[in-house]
């Protein structure tokens, strides 16, 4: 029997029990459909989540006002650490652009946080507001949608500017272009607007400790606020919420992580105490969520692979009871002069040509699940460019799996088949 004769028989098997063939076959569709699906969201995840970290700068470091317990100078496992209440000042941030002491350091920027009253006059609505230094605009990725950033002279000068986001100028004056030139009532202070912020909300900020919408939030400058917003809410010890330092370069980051450490201790006088702030690069950040990404998507393909095992169990089971109803069948096939390689090839074929249906079919389950993730990442990070990826490496994966699946656990069914003596089977009722 050639091979395309071969073929021939294994597809009228398969299509003259439909129902069987497709029961058979559920468990390659599902384990296929899983592998792509699954592998896609990974993949798509993956390429979100860089895009984000990109956005927020390269070669970026926050510096934040609390306890390293992990940083030397700890006084040793299960003791109080002394000095260990956080610091973290604009004079620090001053003391970063010190050539000198932080080479590596090119530039600097503060804000100070809280939420606060905002209003155009009219209803008051509950936003975050943000008190930063002009180079804040500048160091992280962000899109002006309507006029222009405050400068240097307004944040020296005590200007009262602001910009607001996208979302929070369309609440307040119905479009977010009409928001340039008209005023913003902060906690009772009123400002300018002289722009508005068009960036869209990070879902790596997130994991960098920052969980607030820049659409939906106040930013005014730092002196200006830290006079009239927050000047309660400071302390002689802690008067910034956040640091942002950009590194010379993306891999001079470990340096001017180094650099800013050691001026940091010195100037907070510490010697064997642990940091009263913490330091964290956007890398290593990002290589963070990489090694997470990797093993969530290992552990989507072991799912996958597990399908894929039952479903080559089911086909073992198939081809098993296949061999015992077709006994007859191939004893005469074998009197007429059949070999046993010829019995071999038909039911390995017959296996191949069940799991390579079904892994047709889970191709398709597995674009169907692609779309499926592209929807849930969209609704869960509202936005437009969080999509799964299928690539062809997926699907060759997952098809060649599926096919090894059907000769490797075809192998002892068509085995036994060719192992009969046909005699016995003649006799086989």
């Amino acid at each position: 029997m050639n091979l395309i004769e071969a073929f021939r028989v294994a597809w009228v098997a398969m299509t003259t029990h439909k129902m069987r063939a497709l029961l058979t076959m559920l468990g390659i569709i599902i384990g296929v459909g899983a592998v792509i699906g699954m592998q896609a969201i990974g993949n798509g995840f993956a390429v979100y989540m860089a895009g984000q970290f990109n956005q927020l700068g390269v070669g970026v470091l926050y510096i934040t006002p609390a306890v390293d317990e992990d940083s030397s100078g700890s006084n040793g496992p299960g003791s109080t650490p002394l000095n260990a209440e956080a610091r973290l000042t604009a004079a620090d941030a001053t003391a970063l652009l010190d050539a000198s002491r932080a080479p590596s350091v090119a530039a600097v920027a503060v804000e100070y946080g809280g939420f606060g009253t905002v209003s155009a006059g009219g209803d008051r609505y509950y936003y975050n507001v943000k008190a930063v230094s002009p180079s804040h605009f500048t160091i992280s990725s962000n899109e002006l949608g309507a006029g222009r950033f405050f400068t240097e002279d307004e944040d020296r000068s005590g200007a009262r500017v602001a910009v607001v986001g996208k979302k929070l100028a369309e609440t307040l004056y119905g479009e977010a272009n009409s928001a340039v030139g008209q005023r913003v009532i902060v906690d009772g202070v009123a400002f300018d607007v002289v722009g508005v912020l068009a960036t869209k909300a990070n879902g790596a900020a997130a994991q960098m400790g920052s969980f607030s919408d820049p659409a939906e939030e106040v930013y005014v400058p730092y002196r200006t606020g830290s006079a009239r917003l927050f000047r309660n809410q400071m302390t002689a010890r802690v008067d910034v919420s956040r640091i942002t330092v950009q590194a010379v370069s993306a891999e001079q980051v470990p340096q001017a992580e180094r650099e800013v450490i050691e001026v940091l201790r010195e100037r907070h006088r510490l010697t064997y105490q642990p940091n009263d702030f913490t330091v964290t690069s956007v890398e290593a950040q990002a290589e963070q969520a990489q090694i997470a990404m990797a093993g969530f998507s290992m552990f989507l393909l072991v799912i996958g692979f597990i399908s894929l095992l039952v479903g080559g169990i089911g086909i073992m089971n198939i081809m098993l009871v296949s061999v015992t109803q077709r006994t007859r069948e191939i004893g005469l096939r074998k009197a007429v002069g059949a070999r046993r390689r010829d019995i071999l090839a038909q039911f390995l074929i017959e296996s191949l040509v069940l799991s390579v249906a079904g892994g047709a079919i889970g191709i398709g389950l597995g674009y169907l699940l692609s779309f499926a993730g592209t929807f849930v990442m969209g609704a869960v990070f509202l936005a437009d460019d969080a999509r799964a990826i299928v690539t062809p490496g997926s699907i060759l994966l997952a098809t060649g799996v599926s096919a090894a699946v059907g000769v490797i656990f075809g192998f002892f069914p068509a085995l036994r088949a060719a192992r009969l003596s046909p005699i016995k089977a003649l006799r086989t009722e």
